[in-house]
């Protein structure tokens, strides 16, 4: 029997030498298409220090490095083998960043009856029976972006995409007169990565409001890239709201960066002026819930599409110095508040590039156009839950576990709650 060897590869490099202060940035994005049944990964070894997690299909590995020339190797693995490696060099100057894309070719499928069960024996039974093995080259292309310092730019995401909640969004006669909307949608960040498709999570977000739980335009207010002091003038705008009648509900929705403060676990927002390492120009998420919570409104729902681990949705760190994410101390909730987090612990909230939107956004709004609405919590959150558990294991490869919290007053009634 022939012996396959397999082509795949990708590698990558960079080096810089130490000539200042001022470091420049790298940004290696995986774009490769999926094999039929391989799993492929990519280590990443900056001057020869692994950086960062695998690299998994759709998402993007970040480091900060020394202006100069710097190595990089690319690594290919499967099976928790190397199988092929490269080192690149690129050179960067102060303030500059470098975007390195892996882009995989149409693979040939191979009969699995040629594979030998030599160390890949394992895998042939459990993997490739009656199944084909694919294999395939990749190439890797890098550039060097001139760019300002507030440029956000990591990867194109396609937000052209139409999905199917997209259209057909359901239509209602019923006026709701008297639930207040805010919606921030954060995703061109001064200083961060660019948080993807959230301005997009946010306006299809605004449809379903308006349509299919009839919540009238000026009920609503749309905060597209707040800075801190647009998300200041968001809340008491809605805090007026709220206290202006007795008997008013709010609907919060949020996409974008979120942080725990390194030393107390707080969790807070990251408007897209602020930079992560100083939470005092963040919005603290406890400031928010108690501030809301002490209006008159007769209940608050948060739909928070982010995680407060310190990382970015596509799981890199949001501040270099960071290695490992973080858990957020969880927020006391009061008033009648119910919570709809994207995830859980120190899980990421991913992005779903097939259909052009946060993950957890995404079955929110699916759930929302197959029931018009007319849906309880309880369901909602069951619903939310099991699909992204399912679709993020197999897109992603990691796991994200949307949850529900609750203040004392919403626990015995939460699950029979709805939006109409």
């Amino acid at each position: 029997m022939k012996k396959i060897t397999l082509m795949l590869f990708a590698f990558f490099a960079l080096a810089i030498n130490v000539m200042a202060q001022e470091s420049a940035e790298i940004f290696i994005i995986n774009e490769s298409k999926p094999f039929l049944v391989v799993s492929l990964e990519y280590y990443v070894r900056i001057n020869g220090e692994k950086v960062g997690q695998p690299i998994s299909r759709n998402s993007y590995l970040h480091a900060t490095v020394d202006h100069g020339l710097t190595t990089i190797r690319f690594a290919v693995v499967m099976a928790g083998q190397e199988l092929t490696g490269k080192t690149i060099s690129l050179r960067l100057g102060k303030g500059e960043k470098g975007y390195i894309s892996i882009t995989g070719n149409p693979f040939m499928p191979l009969i699995c009856k040629i594979l030998k069960p030599n160390k890949y024996k394992k895998i042939d039974k459990q993997i490739y029976k009656n199944k084909l093995y694919c294999a395939g080259n990749f190439t890797i292309k890098s550039q060097n972006n001139n760019l300002a310092k507030n440029a956000s730019v990591v990867r194109e995401f396609d937000n052209s995409i139409v999905s199917d909640i997209d259209v057909n969004i359901p239509t209602t006669t019923k006026k709701n007169t008297n639930t207040f909307v805010l919606i921030v949608a954060n995703e061109e960040y001064s200083f961060l990565d660019k948080v993807n498709f959230a301005l997009k999570d946010g306006s299809v977000f605004k449809e379903y409001c308006k349509n299919t739980l009839g919540i009238s335009e000026y009920q609503i207010r749309f905060s597209k890239n707040a800075t801190l002091g647009m998300l200041q003038d968001d809340i008491e705008w809605l805090k007026y709201a709220l206290n202006n009648e007795e008997g008013n509900k709010a609907i919060v929705y949020y996409c974008g960066h979120g942080i725990p403060d390194e030393k107390t676990g707080d969790a807070y927002l990251i408007p897209v002026d602020g930079k992560g390492t100083n939470t005092a120009a963040c919005y603290s998420l406890n400031t928010l819930y108690t501030t809301l919570a002490n209006t008159g409104a007769s209940n608050i729902t948060y739909f928070m599409d982010a995680c407060f681990t310190g990382a970015n949705k596509e799981g890199s760190m949001l501040v270099a110095a960071r290695g490992v994410a973080r858990e957020a101390k969880k927020e006391d909730l009061l008033g009648n508040s119910v919570v709809f987090s994207a995830s859980s612990g120190d899980e990421t909230a991913m992005t779903y590039p097939e259909k052009g939107h946060g993950l957890f956004t995404y079955f929110l709004l699916k759930k929302l156009q197959e029931t018009k609405g007319n849906v309880s919590y309880s369901e909602l959150a069951e619903y939310i839950s099991n699909n992204v558990k399912k679709v993020s294991s197999l897109i992603n490869n990691k796991p994200q576990t949307p949850v529900v919290s609750t203040s004392t007053t919403a626990s015995s009634t939460w699950e029979t709650m709805t939006l109409k």
